[in-house]
């Protein structure tokens, strides 16, 4: 994915936090915990297919998911948003 596809997923992490968290009580933290665990989750079946097509594929693997943290830390910031507009 280039670095477009990453910004992408930010953005989309983003309204996903913002939208699953709108109306939600105190636990707007765990829906954003949600987004992130489940993009760790594809990912990881991702590379368990990648990895059975060829083995020398993901050498860089923590990185991946280290990248991929980043990229959807930003459903946090959509709950957190969620919760300025709740009030």
């Amino acid at each position: 994915m280039g670095a477009q596809g990453y910004m992408y997923f930010g953005i989309a992490a983003l309204a996903i936090g913002f939208v699953a968290a709108v109306g939600v009580g105190k636990k707007r933290s765990r829906i954003a915990g949600g987004v992130m665990l489940g993009a760790f989750a594809m990912h990881a079946a991702v590379i368990a297919v990648d990895l059975e097509k060829d083995p020398t594929d993901h050498n860089l693997l923590p990185f991946e998911f280290v990248i991929l943290g980043v990229c959807a830390a930003p459903a946090y910031a959509g709950a957190a948003l969620s919760r300025l507009i709740s009030r």
